[in-house]
């Protein structure tokens, strides 16, 4: 099973339209992919839709890594991995 990672990196490349093959890193910015504030609003619904976790706009534009966004997911006890990490 995917993590909550590699599926949250799924939900960007859809809203992205980005290849399937295209590598995004814990770093990598929703933003600095060329996402938008229109594709933000869709992001969180997909996340929400996805992971049943009620992701905040006000939380994505404050930090909008792929790790930060995934912490917030799974923050809410989604992504049916460990939260807690060392």
């Amino acid at each position: 099973m995917p993590t909550a990672e590699e599926r949250t990196a799924g939900i960007w490349r859809e809203i992205l339209d980005l290849d399937t093959g295209t590598p995004i890193g814990p770093e990598d910015d929703f933003f600095a992919l060329g996402g938008t504030s229109l594709q933000a609003m869709s992001l969180v619904q997909r996340l929400r839709e996805e992971f049943g976790a009620p992701v905040a706009l006000s939380a994505l534009l404050a930090d909008a890594s792929l790790r930060a966004v995934t912490a917030a997911v799974t923050a809410h006890g989604a992504g049916h991995e460990e939260t807690a990490r060392p």
